[in-house]
């Protein structure tokens, strides 16, 4: 498997999302390498997007630490860049 880009979007709790981002940026075999500012949907929710690099299933794997961590009312889902 080789690296590639892959879309990562958050939506959830404003809090949230810089720990999102950090996250990502520090997992093993996974390269934050761009940001969208968060955009709000309303009531202290925002979207999130960001790009990274990596194996497929490196992204998924701290994708996954994210999502077990997350309020029920937020998501996260990754898909090819």
């Amino acid at each position: 498997m080789g690296v590639d880009t892959h879309r990562v979007r958050f939506e959830g709790p404003a809090a949230l999302a810089l720990r999102v981002a950090t996250t990502l940026a520090d997992a093993d075999g996974v390269e934050l390498i761009s940001s969208d500012q968060p955009v709000s949907l309303g009531d202290g929710i925002v979207a999130l997007n960001v790009m990274v690099e990596g194996e497929h299933d490196a992204v998924v794997e701290a994708v996954a630490g994210i999502r077990r961590q997350m309020p029920p009312q937020a998501s996260i889902e990754v898909t090819d860049g």
